[in-house]
């Protein structure tokens, strides 16, 4: 499993997004936040491999995935915005520090097989979660940061919000900008911006490194072109 731990991650990571898509029926969100749970777990065995990493990884994962819980307890009203935002800051932390890993993961190994490719992938998908979140919890500071369209129905619940900005995050990052939804004032135009710049800058740096790599095996003597 250790050769295939990315891709299981990106399973992990396709089902999220697929399920999270449907999160605005009741039953669908609970399954939602069981895979958010399990998504959690993945990340912090895949990705962090060092002690330090697995122990900062896991207190701000679990203390995202508390805040994210503790909506069904019987907690005042007056505190669930203020929970949520707590949430999603502390998810986007965590979703943010994978990828920063998994990056210098990346620029610090001397050769690349395909698992490691979908680890780049993967990093691509963690970035748009942590985008995702941080455009939630702007969302629910100020509620006019983005227009919606009426068709998008269940913006205004937890399972709807997430949905909708993982759908915003991955066309800003890849750049596709449908305009369906978008952003009418700072800070969620300024975050925008970073996110797309991000995307390119992604792209752009995980492949020439990716070449670079496969080239250097390439030319390697074969008695050294295996991992």
């Amino acid at each position: 499993m250790r050769k295939h731990k990315y891709l299981l991650l990106i399973l992990t990571l396709v089902a999220v997004l697929v399920v999270d898509s449907w999160a605005r029926r009741s039953v669908v969100a609970w399954l939602s936040d069981s895979l958010a749970l399990v998504l959690a777990l993945a990340v912090v065995l895949v990705v962090f491999e060092r002690r330090w990493e697995r122990v900062v990884a896991c207190l701000a994962a679990v203390a995202a995935l508390v805040f994210s819980f503790s909506r069904y307890l019987p907690i005042p009203t007056s505190l669930l915005e203020t929970q949520a935002v707590v949430h999603h800051v502390l998810m986007a932390g965590f979703l943010g520090f994978g990828v920063a890993i998994i990056l210098r993961n990346i620029f610090e190994t001397k050769a690349i097989t395909g698992d490691e490719v979908l680890g780049t992938v993967c990093g691509y998908i963690l970035a748009a979660g942590a985008w995702a979140n941080v455009y939630t919890a702007i969302a629910i500071v100020a509620p006019d940061s983005f227009s919606v369209p009426d068709t998008l129905k269940g913006f205004s619940d937890s399972a709807g919000r997430r949905a909708l900005f993982n759908y915003f995050s991955v066309v800003t990052l890849t750049t596709m900008g449908y305009g369906d939804i978008t952003p009418t004032r700072p800070p969620a135009t300024a975050f925008a911006m970073l996110e797309a710049i991000f995307g390119q800058f992604y792209i752009a740096i995980v492949v020439a490194q990716l070449v670079g790599l496969r080239l250097a095996q390439a030319l390697a003597p074969d008695d050294q072109a295996e991992p």
